[in-house]
């Protein structure tokens, strides 16, 4: 009897097949490959998604006053373009702030730092959008004296209560060494950082008047991406401060002024 049970035992052993996992046509395959595609869109959401300033570490949110100054070169001045096609203009009207041009063709930071004093502290603005470094790339200014006059003005206008955007610029040339320097200089006084303005820009001849400034076109696509910054930093700002921070109606601001 324990015999045929032994005999038996081992006749089903052998007549038992061992399981094999699904193909990958089957459905064990179709929750993991239906996840991946799920986390792909996640990371290419994430990747692609508008990046706005980080408002926890920014200096001066609840700086006085309504005008803002953006202070440049000639892609803040416009050349090329009417005033009312250029970048600060579209971004004034966009967001309904009043607006100081500060842009001068052919600055370099050292020309900017030394007219900081005259076009920008006397106006007592809330922001300043600071845009330089590509004369400084063009007359082969070293890239330390660069970021050291970058430094110095950034510097410079935080101490006096202002909020600071820094418009990151690239001219396809600079690598980078510039563009890491612009982040260390907004990270290192709580400035913003707008990240390279002239991004697609410069690589296409339809979007620009000639070999470095944009066309109407081209500060329309700055404008976007400084506006995208901008909104979101005006808006808790307004809002850290309360109505008894804001600019009197009764004495209305210019929407617009140019300077130098």
């Amino acid at each position: 009897m324990r015999a045929r049970t032994a005999a038996g035992q081992k006749g089903d052993a052998r007549g038992a097949r061992p399981s094999h996992p699904p193909s990958r046509g089957g459905p064990g395959w179709a929750i993991p490959v239906g996840a991946l595609v799920l986390l792909a869109a996640a990371v290419g959401w994430y990747a692609m998604r508008p990046k706005g300033p980080d408002l926890g570490r920014v200096v001066n949110l609840e700086a006085p006053g309504e005008v803002v100054v953006f202070f440049g070169d000639s892609i803040t001045q416009g050349h090329g373009v009417r005033a009312e096609e250029s970048f600060p203009s579209l971004v004034a009207r966009d967001l309904g702030i009043p607006m100081v041009n500060a842009g001068v063709a052919g600055d370099t930071t050292a020309a900017g730092l030394a007219r900081m004093e005259r076009d920008v502290l006397p106006l007592h603005p809330r922001l300043t959008l600071v845009e330089f470094g590509g004369n400084d790339f063009l007359r082969r200014v070293p890239l330390e004296e660069t970021l050291k006059n970058l430094d110095t003005i950034v510097k410079t206008l935080i101490a006096q209560g202002m909020m600071v955007v820094i418009l990151e610029v690239n001219v396809g040339l600079m690598g980078d060494p510039y563009l890491k320097g612009y982040g260390a200089v907004a990270e290192r006084y709580g400035a913003v950082l707008v990240e390279d303005i002239l991004s697609g820009i410069l690589s296409k001849p339809d979007l620009k008047v000639d070999a470095i400034h944009p066309n109407a076109q081209g500060h329309r696509l700055i404008a976007e991406r400084v506006g995208r910054v901008l909104r979101p930093l005006l808006r808790e700002a307004d809002r850290r401060r309360g109505p008894m921070g804001r600019q009197s109606q009764d004495f209305p601001l210019p929407a617009f002024q140019g300077v130098g």
